[in-house]
């Protein structure tokens, strides 16, 4: 196993003292030299789930609440700034959630550059 992946035999590695292959034209003095060309070396890829759908027009937010209420979801966790929640603007969201049965909770620590500690806060009120 080479570099994450297996390589199938190559029948152009030239002749050389290996021998074994094959070429498409006269050898050479090129051909007598033991080369392998091998591929890049590829890193495991690490994978990063997202939703199937991601509304950030102005006016979607109709549409995507729809979507929500549809699918069946019986969770929702607003994340916001101090800013728009304290200006009411969660409360829109979070009324047609409730009205529709679906339970919510608010997270408005978020800071323009967040913090480790308020990334960690929003994810413990997450995965309550």
């Amino acid at each position: 196993d080479l570099y994450n992946f297996k390589l199938a035999p190559s029948l152009t590695l030239g002749c050389g003292s290996w021998g074994g292959n094959s070429i498409s034209e006269n050898v050479g003095p090129k051909h007598l030299i033991n080369k392998k060309t091998v591929a890049k070396r590829a890193e495991n890829m690490l994978w990063h789930k997202l939703p199937k759908s991601i509304y950030f027009r102005r006016g979607s937010l109709p549409i995507a609440l729809d979507e929500v209420i549809t699918d069946g979801h019986k969770r929702a966790l607003i994340v916001t700034d101090r800013f728009l929640f304290n200006n009411g603007y969660a409360d829109q969201i979070t009324s047609v959630l409730k009205a529709a049965g679906v339970e919510t909770e608010v997270f408005f620590e978020v800071e323009a550059d967040p913090t480790l500690s308020v990334v960690r806060k929003g994810a413990e009120l997450a995965n309550s």
